[in-house]
């Protein structure tokens, strides 16, 4: 049994709400109550629950929610895809809930025009998830409006190294390093790729 919000918090943040949802709904924590509610699949609920929440956290999951079921009705703010999209499509693989981040990947495109760098952020969520292939599809897409973003080639290389392919994982870093020839994550894989 949970008696604590920073233990609650903990278990929410790792996609597991068996054990935290009853502390913040006997509590009264609406947003982190309604986060639990969206990671078990209830929308309804969770909608009404984070209606009583004036953050902007809950804002966003409001609007986040009509992507989830596969229809937009509000477009949610540069900062807000920003802050909480790749968060928060990381709490709903872990919760397995597949078929939400499905439908929110309908909506990138959306994202996008709102953000243009949703399809990183995506790509780097789904990465660290392990969807690799997934991950480079919005890799690529990602490319034509932030090519100049070390980022960007960093996470090509990670995805290149990952398959095994080390001469492309050197283009791509050594693109980045082009970019921004002192972002020492570069460097050190660099030196390992060298190796190779």
């Amino acid at each position: 049994m949970i008696t604590n919000y920073n233990d609650a918090k903990k278990q929410l943040e790792s996609g597991i709400v068996e054990n935290c949802s009853s502390y913040f709904k006997k509590y009264g924590y609406s947003l982190e109550y309604g986060y639990c509610l969206i990671l078990n699949g209830n929308l309804t609920e969770a909608e009404k629950e984070l209606r009583k929440n004036d953050s902007i956290r809950a804002d966003w999951a409001l609007k986040l929610i009509p992507f989830m079921q596969g229809y937009v009705e509000i477009l949610p703010t540069y900062f807000q895809i920003r802050n909480f999209l790749e968060i928060d499509i990381n709490l709903l693989l872990l919760a397995q809930q597949k078929d939400f981040v499905a439908y929110i990947l309908g909506g990138a495109d959306l994202l996008y025009s709102v953000n243009c760098e949703s399809y990183k952020f995506i790509s780097r969520v789904l990465m660290n998830n392990g969807f690799f292939d997934s991950s480079k599809t919005y890799l690529d897409k990602a490319k034509d409006s932030t090519y100049n973003d070390p980022e960007l080639h960093f996470m090509y290389c990670q995805y290149y190294i990952h398959n095994k392919d080390f001469s492309k994982a050197l283009q791509a870093i050594n693109n980045c390093l082009e970019i921004l020839p002192e972002y020492y994550p570069a460097k050190k894989i660099k030196e390992t790729l060298l190796l190779k």
